[in-house]
């Protein structure tokens, strides 16, 4: 980190040294301060970069890892509540029988939705709309917590037995 403050702040004192001994008269100790600032200045910027305002944040703060580890809880519910509904005999509406009852599928379908959210939250963070990247999690944990409980809440489904069969 020293290396790259040395490396960012020299060149730029160095180019108004340049400026300073192009004049035709000898350098002014005014001059000289104002080349030292211009390169201090560039140094103050990089640091400035590193302290973001309070509007923005690092995108793994604190905060988008308890909504990232939620958006994973509730996908984790939805896969177990969609197989218990499947068992009850109950039909998927979202997806085909035949995805969700290779659970091994089923489970990769379920990991890549939460890994399309943090994609979704991290591209909102990159453009500045902090806001919908939190929301973006906050919506899909509802809504993923929201169809699990319904999962559980449907009743089984019991087929009438045609006649003449045991």
């Amino acid at each position: 980190m020293v290396v790259s403050g040395v490396l960012v702040c020299v060149p730029a004192s160095s180019r108004a040294q340049e400026k300073a001994m192009q004049q035709s008269d000898p350098p002014k100790a005014d001059s000289l301060k104002q080349g030292a600032a211009a390169g201090a200045d560039l140094c103050n910027f990089r640091n400035k970069k590193k302290n973001l305002p309070e509007s923005e944040h690092r995108f793994w703060d604190k905060e988008n890892d308890w909504l990232f580890a939620g958006v994973g809880a509730s996908r984790t519910l939805d896969y177990f509540s969609t197989l218990n509904m499947r068992r009850r005999g109950r039909q998927e509406i979202f997806l085909t029988n035949d995805a969700v009852d290779n659970h091994a599928a089923f489970a990769a379908i379920e990991a890549s939705a939460t890994g399309v959210s943090i994609g979704a939250a991290y591209l909102f963070h990159r453009y500045g709309h902090h806001k919908l990247e939190r929301w973006t999690s906050i919506v899909h944990i509802g809504l993923a917590t929201t169809g699990s409980v319904r999962n559980y809440c449907l009743k089984t489904a019991h087929f009438a037995k045609t006649p003449g069969s045991p």
